[in-house]
């Protein structure tokens, strides 16, 4: 899955009726965010490195990261 695929699920996700996650900032090629869902703030970064696809440990960190927010297999939904 590419960077650029993640980083629209991110800003679609939803906790509840309403969109839990923002983009934070940004620093060179990667895309920090932050999700406010449940009295809870998660936080995350995704490397943006053109057209390479990311790893599979680096998606199951993004999720993992996001997980508490937006309940288990997000991503994958």
């Amino acid at each position: 899955m590419r960077a650029r695929e993640v980083v629209r699920r991110i800003e679609q996700a939803k906790c509840g009726e309403e969109r839990a996650c923002s983009r934070l900032r940004q620093r060179g090629s990667h895309i920090i965010f932050e999700c406010r869902c449940r009295g809870t703030v998660c936080v995350t970064s995704v490397p943006d490195h053109g057209s390479h696809d990311l790893g599979i440990g680096l998606l199951r960190s993004i999720e993992r990261d996001l997980e508490p927010c937006l309940g288990e297999g997000w991503l994958t939904r």
